[in-house]
């Protein structure tokens, strides 16, 4: 909740809003009809940096201090005066910042469900030592022969995009070229080069086709869900064995991935997902 109280207290600070003054609570400073307490000075001054409130514990700061506040208060009093709520300027600027704090707010919320309740997944899905210790053995050639690969690839949104570069590349077009001009990745611009990648790093569609291919050659275009994608392969080299204790926590991320990607597609599947994904972007329609 600090996020949202530093922001009404910014407001506070700005002179937009005061509390009201209690009863039997004693003002510290009066201006006109307004009074500010104690309390409303605190406020004012915790919206003020580090420094400032060093200084305003001083006898000098803190009378600068309460200047600063008479002098705003009388520049907000004769404001209202010579009728500023009142204009057009003023009332649009006030609905545009009310907007706006009911968007960051909203969007504190959906951020705060999120926080809470993917601490409770994580709690849910923890990779138990049994588990950790069955992926070992299920992956035992990955940990006790693993090995490294390097490759060059393409990824883009589309398949017509993806064979058309394969065609290009077929034709005699450099990969890197190619690589740089369409792929989406953040590889393009090192012409698509990926790795040295660990066995068992990237998805299993992608790393399926690497390893398979031989030190230069080009796969096909392959899908995963990031897209369609074109590799060629660089070079392979083995690696030492990787023994249980030192694989356990790369195995506990792995293991704990899936369980997740399975709770989602589950979520995903009961909510009946659907997306476009040939709508275009503003960008892109602003350049037709």
């Amino acid at each position: 909740m600090r996020k949202l109280a530093l922001t009404i207290t910014a407001v506070a600070a700005l002179g937009l809003s005061l509390p009201a003054c209690k009863k039997n609570e004693p003002f510290v400073i009066k201006v006109g009809n307004e009074k500010i307490t104690e309390n409303d000075l605190n406020d004012k001054l915790s919206a003020t940096s580090a420094d400032f409130q060093k200084f305003a514990a001083t006898p000098i700061g803190r009378k600068h201090f309460f200047d600063l506040v008479v002098q705003q208060s009388v520049v907000i009093e004769a404001a209202k005066k010579a009728g500023i709520e009142k204009q057009a300027e003023f009332k649009k600027a006030l609905e545009d910042f009310k907007n706006e704090q009911q968007k960051q707010l909203a969007d504190y919320k959906d951020g705060l469900l999120m926080d809470i309740y993917l601490k409770e997944i994580r709690e849910k899905i923890k990779a138990s030592d049994n588990e950790i210790q069955n992926y070992y053995n299920e992956n035992k050639s990955t940990f006790e022969k693993p090995i490294a690969y390097t490759v060059r690839h393409i990824l883009v949104s589309d398949k017509e995009t993806a064979q058309n570069a394969y065609e290009r590349l077929k034709n005699g077009t450099k990969f890197e070229q190619v690589a740089k001009e369409v792929s989406k990745d953040t590889t393009a611009q090192n012409g698509g080069l990926l790795g040295p990648v660990k066995q068992g790093a990237l998805v299993p569609e992608f790393e399926a086709v690497a390893l398979k291919l031989k030190n230069n050659e080009m796969s096909e275009v392959i899908e995963t869900r990031y897209g369609f994608h074109i590799i060629l392969k660089v070079s392979e080299q083995k690696l030492s064995p990787i023994p249980p204790e030192e694989a356990k926590e790369n195995i506990k991320r792995i293991v704990e991935k899936d369980k997740f990607d399975a709770w989602f597609n589950k979520e995903k599947e009961n909510l009946g997902v659907e997306v476009n994904y040939g709508v275009p972007s503003s960008e892109s329609e602003q350049q037709k």
